[in-house]
């Protein structure tokens, strides 16, 4: 049985679909007779440069050509339909890249068309692929063939093309074709063939082939395998192309957003199940994400979203319920998952570790984590929710404990006249301040980098051996989320006394406590000066 491709590939420029401008204007040039030497036909796969360079070699010698047409029943249509015309030479360039190949074609540019035909007509498909010496030894023919050669390139990949070869040619790009287009030509196959299919399913087929009418007609011809008496659906295409459900992408989408691990995680399991290959449905989930990007800013539906009006509103409704600094941050990180999932044999836990980072950005100390986290502090103020350290506050002033309790500063003189610490000297604090970022990298992962981007400030008389660590806005905004935070100053002393075998307490100070100086950066004269100001104070 013929394959669908095949059996309905067009065969003159009235049946090509999506690229009326390229049609129309090579058209015109058969009408005046005014072709030129060099044609180059870039644009990504399936959507009908060949194609349309083999209607246009016919047209091209047709005798009998019809408003630029072929007629196709002419000697000379039917043997270049035959794939018989000596006149029309055909060249895979991705396997026959070669200089020796290049050479061939050369070697028959000096003779005439056979048969009494006007031009010969070389169509060199993939032509990136040719290697540098082969481009090399084309371009003198390229620049100045005989007045009887037409050469016609195609291409996926125009950027990988010498400016030599680009500059000789009429370049013509086609453009993706969209899914009105697309869906139109499958109702019209699956009416000839009576393949009995919902509209639904063959928009989907339509959506999932990127543009490819090549794509498109390839999965209908995989779904025509399976048809039966019955109708197939949208749920019988998903089986059989092995393709994961939009409606899957949103609620795995949502489940992460809410840092519902659970679900995310069975999402995965059902798809993985279902036989959907793991590499193809993290790149599908990819570009899920990076629809629902696109969709948050713009208010009708695009070409590059290539997805009927009323998926775009679906996509556009979900889009709502997610931050942009939080899609941005899922996507970067699935990029890398991806990445990493090519070296290793276990994707599946690469990628579930993935998804449990991404319902945990607190993980994560990346800017676009950061933003993500600071995004869904926003929401909850938003939405009203309360942090236990909030709590605790209303709590104590319900108690009647209105004012601020001083039992924390209590504690930390008692502890630095228990500990007897010896004052530290200028070098000493000097030492510390210079190995500050050692120090604070020594803390656990989910605080280093708050640690790292924090000041440390020498004390006083009073406080020989304390340093307070001055912690900015969006750091105290991370911290407070977390009651153990308090913990990091016992890591940061055991990694200072490494460093100058003295005993150190140091203290941390909040954005949003009174002792917190905006845009403080200290040196030594500033420890010295803020030392002898303390002194004077005592005397």
């Amino acid at each position: 049985m013929e394959t669908l491709y095949r059996k309905y590939r067009p065969i003159d420029f009235d049946t090509v679909v999506g690229q009326d401008v390229i049609v129309k204007t090579l058209r015109n040039q058969i009408v005046k007779g005014s072709t030129a030497h060099a044609y180059l036909f870039s644009g990504t796969r399936g959507t009908g440069k060949t194609t349309v360079a083999k209607i246009f070699a016919r047209a091209i010698n047709c005798p009998n050509e019809i408003n630029g047409n072929p007629c196709n029943e002419c000697p000379t249509c039917k043997a270049a339909l035959d794939g018989t015309n000596l006149n029309i030479v055909e060249l895979d360039a991705a396997s026959n890249n070669g200089v020796d190949d290049i050479r061939k074609i050369i070697e028959q540019l000096e003779y005439l068309p056979r048969d009494g035909e006007k031009k010969k007509v070389f169509i060199i498909d993939e032509v990136h692929a040719l290697s540098g010496s082969a481009a090399q030894a084309f371009l003198k023919s390229l620049e100045e063939p005989p007045e009887h050669v037409v050469f016609i390139l195609a291409t996926t990949d125009p950027n990988k093309l010498p400016e030599t070869v680009l500059s000789r040619c009429q370049k013509y790009n086609f453009k993706r074709i969209n899914i009105e287009s697309i869906v139109a030509y499958l109702k019209r196959i699956s009416e000839a063939e009576k393949i009995d299919i919902d509209e639904d399913a063959l928009v989907f087929i339509a959506e999932k082939s990127d543009g490819s009418m090549r794509e498109s007609i390839s999965k209908l011809d995989r779904v025509r395998a399976y048809a039966s008496s019955d109708k197939l659906t949208k749920e019988n295409v998903l089986d059989i192309l092995g393709i994961v459900d939009d409606d899957d992408f949103s609620k795995l989408t949502k489940a992460i957003n809410e840092s519902d691990i659970e679900t995310a995680i069975s999402v995965l399991s059902d798809c993985l199940e279902r036989g959907k290959d793991i590499s193809q449905f993290t790149n599908d989930f990819i570009w899920h994400l990076r629809n629902l990007l696109i969709a948050k800013d713009i208010k009708e539906p695009i070409e590059s979203l290539n997805i009927t009006r009323s998926n775009f509103e679906k996509l556009k409704k979900e889009s709502e319920l997610i931050s942009k600094d939080v899609l941005i941050y899922f996507i970067e990180e699935l990029s890398r998952t991806i990445n990493l999932m090519k070296y290793d044999e276990n994707r599946r836990v690469i990628l579930e570790t993935a998804f449990i980072r991404l319902a945990s950005p607190e993980t994560n100390f990346m800017e676009t984590a950061v933003m993500a986290r600071l995004d869904n502090i926003e929401k909850a103020q938003k939405e009203g929710m309360v942090y236990k350290i909030v709590e605790r506050a209303e709590n104590a002033e319900k108690q009647g404990d209105s004012k601020p309790s001083n039992s924390e500063e209590e504690k930390l003189e008692n502890k630095i006249k228990e500990m007897k610490l010896t004052p530290v000297t200028m070098e000493e604090i000097t030492k510390v301040t210079e190995n500050w970022k050692t120090i604070a990298a020594s803390t656990s992962k989910i605080f280093k980098t708050v640690m790292m981007e924090s000041k440390p400030i020498p004390g006083n008389e009073k406080e020989p051996g304390l340093i307070e660590v001055q912690v900015d806005e969006k750091g105290t905004s991370f911290l407070r989320k977390f009651d153990d935070y308090k913990s990091l100053e016992e890591a940061l002393a055991k990694s200072a006394e490494k460093i100058i075998n003295k005993k150190i307490i140091f203290k941390l100070v909040l954005a949003d406590d009174k002792k917190y100086v905006k845009n403080v950066t200290w040196s030594l004269d500033d420890a010295i000066e803020k030392i002898d100001a303390d002194v004077g104070e005592e005397e």
